[in-house]
């Protein structure tokens, strides 16, 4: 159904100008082409760019280029007959292989073949129309690695949006051969739109359709997937309530540990008798750092009486795979009980485990009894360990959680974060960028002195992830008025404002000077 809707969004402009030239051809099995081409392509490149960028170390950049390239081709052989024929002796050899068969199938074949190959290529340039969908779909497959249920998620919603697609194509085909005061001039037409194709791809390369989409988004919000309330609704299918699976049963042992800090290697097997409690964190993200209180707490009061917690910290961003920068924040937070790196996912996956931060407690017999994801339930936690160390519940009361909108948690690469950075006036949550910046898969990375980011948030406090190879200093204004300036260097979490008493919406500006690596938002309210 998400597929379905997105014929909505504006990024659909970026390909749509391309089907509706390809259907001037005339032809009936060209548009089949095109589609599964595209599903294939999309559904492909999707599940697997992350791990090809990784082996081949070539840019993401570089498939859309070519496929940017393919499709230009596609538009000059609407122009220019000569190549249009090799092209089709090409197709139509292709078409032949394997076997001997009638000139009628061969034709056939050689329009789906013609057809997949653009649709391949306009795979590649319509992945970021995903949204919302393709950044959940990112962050199962960087934790949970390609499994049946992502592939079905992926093929789910690419099919989805291919048939309104196919439509488009098959309609203007369908108009092409039906209307016969055009047929005398039907070369012209072809060439028309394979000029329109040529410049529907110059125009992606130089980023027009990102334009042209801020632009129409401003005008008709609501239209746009990322805020349809069936994909919310879907979303939030994809996730668990706060109980886990494993709980009632054996609790899987801690694997793949890359390394340990605080401790030598330790596992359940050994440990049995003593009762255990699992938090899988990471040192950047904010909603870790304000539980490690709680945690390092419970771990100086209930150590000498029977209780070991394992931290088990399992990145979210490459740079935190890096032993040296953990046991920084190991220091910075004053965590003394055992770490284990999780850098390859392996015991995250053995958890089925899906939020930062989540903690499993283990009892003396190795079951898991009681889990919980996110922030808070601080008391219902220690008092689950004090019941297994046969000690009478606390009577503290929890903490008052923070009951007003604050803005959620926001990425700034290309996997997870926004599709584009529209210019002000930004709409509520929105970021957008002035000066010059290179998008990567995590990342946003300052490419000139005087460089902006500009967010549109509602909180008390402001957090950054960030980095610099040398340390570096950003000014940050609100409102438009300056504040104060952080250095950023090491990567880590940054706490960018405190506005104390001020909660509100504001505008938060950063005014980056060439070199710095912004990763992701965090945002809080009076209480951090």
């Amino acid at each position: 159904m998400a597929g379905l809707i997105t014929i909505l969004s504006p990024c659909i402009l970026s390909i749509a100008p391309i089907l509706l030239a390809t259907s001037a051809q005339e032809t009936r099995y060209k548009p089949l082409g095109i589609i599964t081409g595209l599903i294939i392509s999309f559904s492909f490149f999707t599940l697997s760019m992350s791990a090809i960028v990784h082996a081949t170390g070539i840019s993401p950049d570089i498939f859309r280029f070519i496929a940017l390239g393919t499709i230009i081709f596609f538009g000059l052989t609407m122009i220019v007959p000569w190549l249009e024929n090799k092209f089709a002796i090409f197709t139509s050899h292709i078409a032949r292989l394997g076997s001997t068969i009638e000139k009628h199938a061969t034709h056939i074949r050689t329009e789906f073949i013609s057809g997949f190959i653009l649709g391949i290529a306009l795979g590649l340039i319509w992945t970021p129309c995903a949204g919302t969908i393709l950044a959940t779909i990112t962050a199962i497959t960087a934790t949970e690695g390609i499994s049946l249920t992502t592939i079905l998620m992926i093929l789910s919603y690419s099919i989805g949006a291919a048939i309104p697609m196919l439509l488009i194509t098959f309609g203007g085909a369908k108009i092409m051969q039906s209307t016969t005061k055009i047929t005398p001039y039907i070369h012209t037409i072809r060439q028309i739109f394979g000029v329109i194709i040529i410049i529907t791809a110059l125009g992606i390369i130089f980023h027009v359709d990102l334009f042209i989409q801020e632009h129409i988004a401003q005008f008709f919000p609501t239209i746009t997937i990322e805020n349809s309330p069936l994909v919310h609704k879907e979303l939030k299918m994809l996730k668990k309530n706060n109980q886990s699976p494993l709980e009632g049963t054996q609790a899987p042992e801690l694997i793949g540990i890359t390394e340990w800090i605080n401790s030598k290697p330790l596992t359940l097997a050994e440990l049995k008798g003593k009762v255990v409690l699992l938090d899988f964190w990471t040192y950047s993200c904010i909603n870790c750092i304000r539980t490690l209180p709680h945690v390092t707490e419970w771990y100086k009061t209930y150590k000498d009486k029977g209780l070991e917690i394992i931290g088990i910290h399992t990145p979210e961003f490459a740079f935190e795979k890096n032993k040296q920068h953990v046991e920084d924040a190991i220091k910075r937070f004053n965590i003394t009980y055992p770490v284990a790196l999780d850098n390859d996912y392996q015991t995250w996956r053995a958890y089925d485990n899906h939020y930062w931060p989540a903690h499993y407690l283990i009892n003396q017999d190795g079951i898991v009894v009681k889990t919980h994801f996110g922030e808070g339930n601080y008391v219902e936690m220690e008092n689950a360990i004090r019941a297994l160390l046969n000690i009478p519940p606390c009577t503290k009361t929890e903490e008052c959680a923070f009951s007003k909108t604050i803005t959620p948690e926001t990425y700034l690469g290309f996997e997870r974060g926004k599709q584009s950075y529209p210019t002000q006036p930004l709409g509520d949550d929105q970021v957008g960028l002035t000066g010059k910046w290179q998008v990567a898969a995590d990342h946003i990375r300052s490419e000139k002195d005087g460089s902006e980011i500009i967010l549109n948030f509602i909180a008390n406090h402001v957090y950054l992830v960030a980095q610099s190879d040398t340390p570096q200093t950003i000014a940050v204004l609100i409102d438009g008025k300056k504040e104060n300036s952080v250095t950023i260097h090491q990567p880590k979490m940054y706490e960018i404002i405190d506005l104390k008493d001020r909660y509100g919406r504001h505008t938060l500006t950063l005014q980056c000077p060439k070199g710095i690596n912004a990763y992701v938002f965090t945002f809080g309210g009076p209480n951090g």
